[in-house]
């Protein structure tokens, strides 16, 4: 299994620096591949950002989000539970890891599930090793 946060999905989903990249890793996927209720509300902000910002037209967000529900209903959904967050909350509290509340979360949320950690955060990804939790390298 592998755990997708919103990274990962941005660049599978808008063009960035990572979207070859990440779309040649992800079509090559035969895991079973996690996205969080979490990470579906980080790509939908986002995409609303976007639109504000100028950088994306409305029709290009919809397209976005109409790409993203058909790609996340082809992946397990993961409800975070109050495990995921007692977890997150001493991640937090390390204050080494130097993440945010999302991140923190993102990562519980990959290790409770015993999934794969996929993300383009380097401090994520770090934290996310020291924590035991595999990070799967896109390329």
């Amino acid at each position: 299994m592998i755990y997708l946060d919103a990274s990962v999905l941005m660049s599978l989903l808008v063009a960035d620096a990572h979207t070859e990249k990440a779309g040649g890793w992800y079509s090559g996927l035969t895991a079973t591949v996690i996205v969080s209720d979490l990470a579906n509300l980080e790509v939908s902000a986002v995409l609303s950002r976007h639109l504000r910002v100028g950088r994306l037209t409305h029709g290009g967000v919809e397209g976005a989000l109409l790409d993203f529900d058909a790609m996340r209903a082809d992946c397990e959904r993961l409800s975070h539970g109050a495990a995921d967050f007692l977890l997150a909350q001493r991640v937090v509290r390390d204050f080494s890891t130097k993440l945010a509340a999302a991140d923190a979360l993102h990562l519980a949320s990959a290790k409770n599930a015993g999934a794969a950690l996929a993300t383009l955060d380097a401090r994520l990804a770090e934290a996310a090793r020291r924590q035991g939790v595999e990070v799967t390298e896109l390329g």
